[in-house]
């Protein structure tokens, strides 16, 4: 017996939503469905949902379709973008096959992509190359900008310019952020590597990130040393391995 597909349809308009909903009804096939009225929420859905099927509004205030999407360390679903995007994204979503529906659409446009994204299994390359063609753009588009993290049952949105750093620590990743705070994010150390733009985020150690304009100070306390003193306080090791790219980009000798 086929499992019921469950479908999370991500709209921040509410008639958006309704329609959604209507065309999947009108589908001819069940469907478990949930909806998202905001990035944020979207996060919170996708983690308790679990949705096989994404249907992602791409320009919504606060977090973005994209930035949802770089929240997550695996995306075991298919997405259909929603989006009234300029040619450029649009190239992009074809030449990496993911589906899209151009804004207006019909019911007809909107289940022949349903159909499309229900026969394939996710594919976690496409999106990736899709992130690395829309960074080219220049305007940081495809990296890493808005985090959500947890603060005990609290999920938070947090801009990546507001990040001192992110240290490993048994099994977490912790974010260290304003004045003081402290929170948990999902994403390990490589998959933040892969997703932050490498001009801001550098690796001190295999045990950390730090962006770089919160470094005010390095010092050697021993021979062979080398630490970073970041503007929150904290100070971190830099691994010998990255102390020669570390000095050169704060130009310290």
């Amino acid at each position: 017996m086929t499992s019921v597909k469950r479908i999370l349809l991500v709209d921040d308009e509410a008639l958006a939503r309704q329609r959604l909903r209507r065309y999947a009804e009108q589908f001819g096939r069940q469907f478990l469905l949930e909806e998202a009225e905001s990035g944020l929420q979207a996060v919170e859905r996708i983690r308790a949902f679990q949705p096989d099927v994404i249907l992602l509004d791409i320009e919504m205030p606060g977090l973005n379709g994209f930035e949802v999407l770089q929240q997550f360390e695996q995306r075991p679903f298919q997405v259909i973008f929603q989006t009234a995007y300029d040619q450029f994204a649009i190239r992009a979503f074809e030449t990496h096959a993911c589906d899209y529906l151009l804004k207006p659409f019909t019911a007809e446009r909107f289940h022949q992509a349903l159909s499309h994204a229900l026969e394939r299994v996710a594919d976690e390359e496409r999106l990736r190359a899709l992130e690395a063609q829309l960074a080219t753009r220049g305007n940081g588009e495809g990296f890493l900008r808005k985090l959500t993290v947890k603060q005990g049952n609290r999920l938070r949105l947090v801009e990546a310019q507001d990040i001192f750093c992110f240290v490993s620590l048994d099994h977490y990743t912790c974010v260290y952020f304003g004045a003081g705070a402290e929170a948990i994010c999902e994403l390990s150390l490589a998959r933040l590597l892969e997703r932050l733009d490498p001009e801001t985020f550098q690796p001190l150690h295999r045990n950390s990130i730090v962006r770089t304009a919160a470094i005010t100070a390095l010092s050697r306390p021993k021979e062979g040393e080398l630490w970073a003193e970041l503007a929150n306080g904290m100070k971190l090791p830099v691994s010998r391995s990255h102390q020669r790219k570390i000095r050169a980009l704060l130009s310290f000798s």
